[in-house]
């Protein structure tokens, strides 16, 4: 949903923009947060995003600005600078979103880039980059705040005051041993209340929870949403810390794997920049993922040719039986893409695992029993209109509303169950759940729906 207070001002900048008005426009960029600046990229063209960056305001606010932004266009607004106005542009950004973005550059410049960095800086971002994107490496900070554990509150409080370092966060001060492994936190308040000679060792919480530098970021954020933490310390295969996940990193990953699974669960592909990708990188995912449909519509449609005598056969009325096909394809699909988003979703918040799948089966075939026998009578009455029964036979008049309603039910008891369990099955195997979810579920239930109901008309 737009804010339309951003709205508002984003028009305003376009306007001055196109004006050359840069005096009025640096006085109502200056007033804005870098997240407010960065919504103002979204809706321009190319040209214009760069005269907006030009004149945003100081390198700091820059690096910040290409901190907020959509990457496609950070990397767009990188490439039309100069090397050198970039790297010192970039020189001010956080090492963990410094180090997405050059991933995302071509090689020749992320080469001349790393190169303009001070050496420390260049080592940092490089050491992020090693790490697997969607791992806690990946999308940790390695800029952190810890002390050893003799140190005093009066010291560390001093230290804090005379420190010019930027950390990713102070409100956890962790605590290192002797052998510079991760041995306890303090928070900030904490230190603070308590006498000044009072030893860190003393006031540390020794039972930290920590991740490993290889767990996926879709774990690490379960382990925040849990413990409602402001950050989680990051620590290699020896304990020592190397760096810290902070809440505003893992909301970012919440987004991004929730916005995963809807483009998974509706056969789009993956996250995408709707304006920004080329209509080859729309396409593509598309294309691909409608290929599974195809086959189980085409597989339906030669169970239907097959049975085509049936249909036609001469002085009886069975072409009604056809009629009611789209409602038992609708009715089996909802309940199918139902279930998996049920488990998907489930699966994703930590609520849903392998260990309950006799009991996800129990519930959803209670469910879908249910939904089965309400819409099954539905369709049975549905099936009596004059319309679908005239001119037939008397056995046929009587007959098909009877069929129409069991397979409706049979059909959304098959639906529901695969739908909650094919997830599961998924995830067990190390597949993605939510690609169970989309496609494959709602082509399984339309295939077997057909086939229910040739093998059930049969008997008329």
């Amino acid at each position: 949903m737009q804010n339309p207070k951003l709205q508002v001002l984003a028009n305003t900048v376009n306007k001055l923009l196109h004006r050359d008005a840069y005096g009025p426009l640096k006085k109502i960029l200056s007033k804005r947060h870098p997240a407010e600046l960065a919504y103002f990229f979204r809706d321009f063209t190319p040209v214009d995003r760069k005269r907006l960056f030009e004149h945003c305001g100081d390198d700091q606010v820059k690096a910040e600005v290409l901190g907020e932004i959509d990457l496609p266009v950070a990397v767009e607004l990188i490439a039309t600078l100069d090397p050198v106005d970039a790297a010192r542009i970039l020189g001010h950004m956080d090492s963990d979103d410094l180090a997405d973005l050059l991933e995302e550059l071509d090689e020749e410049l992320k080469e001349k880039l790393l190169n303009l960095f001070k050496d420390e800086d260049q080592e940092a971002v490089e050491e992020l980059m090693a790490y697997d994107a969607s791992t806690a490496g990946g999308i940790m900070n390695p800029s952190f705040l810890a002390l050893p554990q003799t140190a005093t509150a009066g010291e560390a409080i001093t230290f804090l005051q005379g420190s010019s370092e930027d950390y990713a966060t102070t409100f956890y001060i962790y605590i290192n041993n002797s052998a510079e492994k991760l041995a306890g936190v303090v928070s900030l308040r904490q230190l603070v209340t308590c006498k000044p000679a009072t030893t860190l060792r003393e006031l540390m919480t020794p039972e930290v929870i920590s991740v490993p530098v290889s767990m996926d970021q879709e774990e690490v954020a379960e382990i925040v949403q849990r413990y409602g933490f402001l950050a989680v310390p990051v620590v290699d295969d020896t304990n020592r810390m190397v760096g810290v996940i902070t809440v505003d990193d893992v909301i970012e990953v919440i987004r991004e794997e929730a916005t995963e699974d809807i483009f998974k669960m509706s056969g789009a592909g993956q996250d995408i920049e709707y304006f920004q990708d080329s209509f080859l990188e729309r396409f593509r995912p598309r294309l691909t993922s409608i290929f599974f449909p195809l086959l189980t519509g085409v597989l339906s449609s030669l169970i239907l040719a097959f049975r085509r005598p049936f249909f036609t056969e001469p002085g009886r009325n069975h072409i009604f039986f056809l009629l009611m096909i789209p409602i038992l394809l609708v009715l089996s699909s909802a309940i199918a893409n139902q279930a998996g988003s049920l488990m998907v979703r489930g699966i994703a918040l930590g609520r849903v695992k392998w260990g309950h799948f006799l009991e996800v089966l129990r519930r959803e075939a209670a469910m879908s029993l249910v939904l089965g026998m309400v819409f099954g009578l539905i369709a049975f009455l549905f099936s009596l209109i004059p319309i679908f029964t005239r001119n037939g036979s008397d056995g046929l008049q009587v007959m098909f509303p009877v069929f129409v309603g069991l397979t409706v039910f049979a059909s959304m008891v098959f639906a529901g169950v695969v739908g909650s369990c094919l997830p599961l099955v998924f995830k067990r195997m190390n597949l993605d759940p939510a690609s169970a979810a989309g496609s494959v579920m709602s082509g399984l239930s339309e295939v077997f729906t057909i086939l229910l109901y040739v093998f059930v008309i049969s008997w008329v």
